[in-house]
């Protein structure tokens, strides 16, 4: 009985009974079989998912993470908010809602802090505060293909900007990994103050809580090469002025925007998107604008996907702040004079043509952007083609009754 357990454990003797060898073949058996079947339900499970297994997979892509850039000043401009490339059926109509969470803060010692710093005692200079909010941003957008190739759209947004009530804990979360704090302990928590000197006459100005519509967005977008690895297409945008700049809701002056957009599917569970243009403020108060993103996009399932994205920017402005470059290396730049390296990692769920996005947003590289920005995002696809099609075979069935063949009740 020893000799048959230790030959079931998987130890070799120079003479195993046939019992023994019978237990010790066994093990091995199931050792090779329980990955195979674990893989195997693993295939299996995909079905509630995919439409195609053993056949050619089918595209899941589900475009890149939507989202405008929300870091003063580039938010009073047009930037490209991650469109997919692909086209999308005659007649399709998609409406979006987006909610973002912006949570900033940054301070420079004009005056020199007046309490030992052995001791540290909270205080508010605005002299030394150039950003210092929360704000809250609701969007609608809506976007209409007149052809498979040919879409339009419109985006709309209204700015609330407050003192805010998740200073501490973003002051704790920085401790915690160590993160730059950015002299936060210093100054009072949940305060409102922007303060945005720059060389080109704009006054980034706000002391107060403020909430303003803001500039509404048009654009169109044409694919004009598709296959089953690629698709590229170019956008055309332009910025209404809706907004104001007193609210920094907006810059007073029209934006007009080109740029082309690809994606590309090497693999049938990956996309990789990419997209380059340039922005170009109806001012010449403001700087003309690249903008440009590149992302992957994790696909193997059809409701859901992982995405990670990279939005590079360069500034409309320049100012003489100086800044430490993140600490990289000993020199220090003028603030917004680097290009803005936002990071980007969210998911996407999508379910019969409604679509839920959540994401967050980071520039730990230049320090261009928000201290904490999140997304979160509902839409929807309605195609009307398929809508008429529907109600037609339901009125031609031969078991509907229509109100022209309805018998009269008999009394």
């Amino acid at each position: 009985m020893r000799l048959h357990l230790k030959q079931a454990r998987g130890i070799k003797h120079s003479s195993p009974t046939v019992n023994g060898s019978w237990f010790y073949r066994e093990e091995v058996v199931c050792k090779v079989i329980k990955p195979v079947v674990l893989v195997l339900i693993f295939l299996c499970t995909q079905n509630i998912f995919c439409t195609e297994i053993w056949g050619e997979k089918p595209d899941y892509s589900k475009g890149p993470l939507l989202g405008k850039n929300m870091f003063i000043p580039y938010l009073i401009h047009y930037n490209f908010p991650a469109l997919s490339a692909k086209s999308g059926e005659k007649f399709d109509f998609q409406y979006h809602l987006s909610t973002y969470y912006v949570q900033d803060a940054s301070y420079v010692w004009n005056n020199p802090y007046p309490y030992s710093h052995s001791d540290v005692t909270r205080y508010y200079d605005t002299e030394n505060v150039v950003r210092d909010y929360e704000s809250c941003i609701n969007e609608a957008g809506f976007a209409f293909n007149i052809l498979e190739e040919l879409q339009i759209g419109m985006d709309m947004r209204i700015f609330s900007y407050y003192g805010g009530f998740l200073d501490a804990f973003i002051e704790k979360f920085h401790k915690t990994f160590r993160f730059a704090s950015g002299n936060r302990k210093f100054f009072l928590q949940n305060q409102i103050y922007i303060n945005i000197p720059n060389d080109n006459g704009a006054p980034l100005f706000l002391d107060g809580p403020s909430t303003a519509f803001g500039d509404i967005d048009v654009w169109g977008k044409w694919t004009f090469f598709e296959n089953k690895h690629v698709s590229l297409a170019s956008l055309g945008a332009m910025k209404i002025p809706s907004g104001r700049l007193e609210t920094l809701s907006g810059s007073n002056y029209p934006d007009i925007a080109f740029g082309i957009i690809s994606d590309m599917r090497p693999v049938w569970f990956l996309t990789v998107y990419a997209q380059a243009g340039g922005v170009l403020p109806l001012s010449l108060k403001y700087y003309p604008m690249f903008n440009g993103l590149a992302g992957l996009e994790i696909n193997p399932w059809k409701i859901f996907s992982i995405n990670v994205q990279m939005n590079i920017k360069t500034s409309p402005i320049s100012n003489d702040i100086g800044w430490t470059w993140n600490n990289v290396f000993d020199t220090e730049h003028k603030v917004y004079s680097m290009p803005q390296t936002n990071i980007m990692a969210g998911v996407i769920f999508i379910f019969k043509g409604f679509k839920w996005q959540f994401y967050f947003e980071e520039d730990g590289i230049t320090n261009q952007g928000t201290d904490l920005t999140l997304n979160f995002m509902f839409s929807h696809k309605i195609n009307y083609t398929a809508a008429r099609l529907t109600q037609t075979k339901i009125a031609r069935h031969p078991f509907s009754r229509t109100s022209s063949d309805r018998r009269p009740e008999s009394r």
